[in-house]
């Protein structure tokens, strides 16, 4: 007899959803175009803001399509769907195509190549990196100036390009460099929307294991598992980028994508790892600073400890100190008070325990909250879509509105109190759902998962009563 299937509702069953993927350009061709569209906006955003000042700045990042484009629509709106439906970006994704390419040119010539090491395929590369764009974007105003994005996209490209060429790992880029991968990582797990063998049963008696099998790994289409996974094993974290080649060859059409039950093995509870710990430590305060700054007087309050810093070594930029207290200090102030309040609720193991707990407790927290922000952003900037698809490179558009005052400045498309109405209620529910499920992390302290959960949700509570306000 058939066991139950692992979803409840599986998108793969569909037969318009499973055409789609069933074909041969699948899912190349949706990334060729998302590569034709990044290389544009580069070309869009070259030699543009250089010369405006940081007050004209926060106008053109706008009017400009390249900087709306990244900062104001797709980064945020990238976090709504790895919420949503996991990573599903990576599917399209045209810098896994871009790396993929230049492993098969250094296969083709044949020239050695190394191997990741240990330490890099810890994900602490991709930590430093996403740190680097945030302290960039603090420090030097990268997310305002369309020539800095500009750059910002083309190093990207160069890197995976490159990364493809010196590395032999399989999607060496994704595993070690995407300065996402940490976001899509983490967040990733926390929607039931997954990737699972629909029927383990079937994937045990299966004996040719098309995908894991060696022979089929350097196929067009119908691969094996490019990340050299197990699809019928699937676990929280194991990198996998949704390419579906594994549904594609399975010969049993046993591969689902889609709103998985809880108890199905990919959904099973765990600690985070050490990098995706350390992420959500490091994204705390910036999404703390990015949601202060929509009240001007609670901004006030959360720069007064930068200014104060500032005043005490004037030479050094603003920005930078900023970028020290949104990533650095503030952090640890929060993180220190995590571990006060676990040590009261009984926690007694050991720091790295302690981290780990704490940061899968407020994981999901730290989400909601980051979702917010980015669904405030794409209200803020949204209106300004129509003038740029117009006016590409912003600049016309700027002077409209700033200097002729011939154009009026979009408004939000939603407005603050009623977003932080909702998010008040998602974060309260999240909240209580992740109080029941941190009993069940294994090898973590429930006191320290809780203690983090309580101690990100009370600033977030704090932050979004202030919207409501």
């Amino acid at each position: 007899m058939r066991r139950r299937s692992r979803f409840h509702l599986d998108f793969l069953s569909w037969g318009g959803a499973r055409a789609v993927v069933s074909w041969r350009g699948f899912p190349v061709a949706l990334q060729v175009a998302g590569l034709a569209v990044v290389v544009w906006l580069a070309w869009n955003g070259f030699d543009v803001g250089r010369e405006h000042s940081e007050r004209e700045l926060m106008t053109l990042r706008k009017t400009n399509l390249t900087t709306l484009v990244v900062w104001g629509l797709w980064w945020p709106g990238m976090i709504a769907v790895v919420l949503l439906a996991g990573r599903l970006w990576c599917t399209v994704c045209p810098l896994e195509l871009v790396n993929r390419i230049g492993d098969a040119v250094a296969r083709r010539v044949g020239w050695p190549r190394a191997r990741l090491g240990r330490w890099m395929s810890a994900g602490w590369i991709i930590v430093a990196l996403y740190l680097l764009v945030q302290v960039l974007a603090i420090g030097i105003s990268l997310h305002r100036v369309p020539h800095l994005t500009a750059i910002l996209l083309l190093t990207l490209l160069g890197l995976a390009l490159a990364t493809g060429l010196v590395f032999r790992d399989p999607r060496s880029f994704c595993r070690a460099f995407c300065p996402a991968a940490a976001l899509l990582s983490v967040y990733g797990r926390y929607t039931p929307v997954q990737l699972e063998a629909r029927d383990a049963s079937v994937c045990d008696q299966c004996q040719g294991k098309d995908c894991v099998a060696g022979g089929n790994r350097w196929r067009f289409d119908g691969r094996s598992c490019p990340s050299l996974l197990k699809p019928y094993r699937r676990q929280a974290s194991d990198g996998c980028v949704l390419c579906l080649q594994c549904a594609k060859i399975c010969p049993h059409d046993n591969m689902g994508f889609g709103v998985a039950r809880s108890e199905a093995p990919i959904r099973r509870k765990t600690l985070l790892e050490p990098f995706e710990a350390a992420f959500v430590m490091v994204v705390l305060g910036f999404v703390a600073q990015e949601a202060t700054g929509e009240v001007k007087w609670l901004d006030g309050y959360f720069h007064a400890v930068p200014l104060a810093l500032h005043s005490l070594a004037p030479r050094v930029a603003l920005g930078w100190v900023e970028a020290l207290w949104f990533l650095a200090l503030f952090p640890l102030v929060v993180w220190g008070a995590a571990a006060g309040l676990a040590y009261l609720l009984g926690h007694r193991a050991g720091w790295r325990s302690l981290v780990l707990a704490a940061a899968t407790g407020a994981a999901p927290v730290v989400a909601i909250a980051h979702l917010a922000k980015a669904i405030a952003k794409m209200s803020s900037w949204g209106g300004y879509l129509p003038l740029a698809l117009h006016d590409p490179e912003g600049v016309s558009t700027f002077l409209r509105l700033t200097v002729e005052r011939s154009v009026w400045e979009p408004g939000k498309l939603i407005a603050l109190w009623l977003l932080g109405w909702i998010m008040l209620l998602v974060i309260l529910v999240m909240g209580w759902s992740a109080w029941r499920w941190v009993k069940d992390v294994p090898m973590g302290s429930p006191a320290a998962a809780r203690a983090g959960m309580v101690t990100c949700a009370a600033i977030y509570v704090a932050v979004f009563a202030a919207w409501v306000a």
